[in-house]
């Protein structure tokens, strides 16, 4: 397995150059680049130009870019049954596709769907479904692949539903975008690795303490880490895990890189144990 590293609570605190510098210096092999509506590089006015300027910063680092990940699918849910939402969910998944295209990156990350109260289960499940199904043209053409993630959202809560989800869609370039600690809130995540097998892409490395509902580093939390990488190698899964620290340092992000690189040196060593 090969270590990667997320930059979603490290900008703007860093800039994408010095997150860049950073994070090959500690170690890690592989990046994944949020877009977002403001802050960073990536966002939906940045040109093809500037998206492969990036690329070769992270490969002058000796970095891949991983993947695009977005958390806008938050606001502007592929399952709304507003259609102006979903659309502008729809949008910025094309966008990513293309700037991905760009940067020669094979993957992005999108959460699938978004519940509401007032919104039927079965409506919100549909919605996302066609919309992905729609989406998965795009990405195909484009031969990336998109990564839907198990969120702690009360949508797809238990690795059962998201496996039948993923197949029901049963289209090549969409596959799972596991999250270790989302899968501690709902379940446990060995239960979805055994489950999801094959059809898992990329691996967001997080924990989860119970008993105060917290997102915690690696080596905190209850996750039996040593029993989900045993699952992970039993696939096995050779791709990247990808470190997605819970919290931001204000004042230490690098040092925060560099913690982050040595605990998943540890959580990736138990596979082999």
């Amino acid at each position: 397995m090969k270590k990667g590293i997320s930059d979603t609570v490290f900008i703007p605190g860093l800039d994408t150059e010095t997150f860049l510098i950073a994070s090959g210096k500690a170690g890690f092999a592989g990046v994944e680049l949020n877009f977002r509506e403001k802050e960073g590089k990536l966002d939906a006015d940045t040109t093809s130009a500037q998206a492969r300027v990036l690329a070769q910063m992270a490969t002058d680092n000796g970095l891949e870019i991983v993947s695009l990940s977005t958390q806008l699918f938050n606001d502007y849910p592929l399952s709304s049954s507003d259609t102006t939402l979903r659309e502008k969910g729809k949008e910025i998944a094309i966008r990513m596709i293309e700037l991905a295209t760009e940067m020669e990156t094979k993957l992005i990350q999108i959460v699938p769907g978004v519940l509401s109260p007032d919104q039927p289960y079965q409506t919100a499940y549909d919605l996302a479904q066609q919309t992905l199904l729609q989406l998965a043209t795009e990405a195909s053409a484009a031969d990336i692949t998109i990564g839907i993630e198990n969120v702690s959202n009360k949508f797809l809560p238990s690795p059962l539903e998201f496996v039948r989800f993923l197949d029901e869609i049963n289209q090549p370039c969409i596959q799972a975008y596991f999250d270790s600690g989302n899968a501690m809130v709902t379940g446990y995540p060995d239960h979805f690795i055994d489950l999801l097998s094959k059809r898992i892409a990329a691996i967001h490395m997080k924990n989860y303490r119970q008993s105060t509902g917290d997102f915690v580093s690696a080596l905190d939390g209850d996750i039996n880490l040593r029993s989900m990488m045993h699952a992970l190698r039993k696939i096995p899964y050779k791709g990247y895990v990808i470190m997605t620290p819970p919290y931001p340092s204000t004042y230490c992000s690098a040092q925060l890189i560099e913690i982050a690189s040595l605990e998943l040196t540890e959580v990736l060593n138990l596979s082999e144990q």
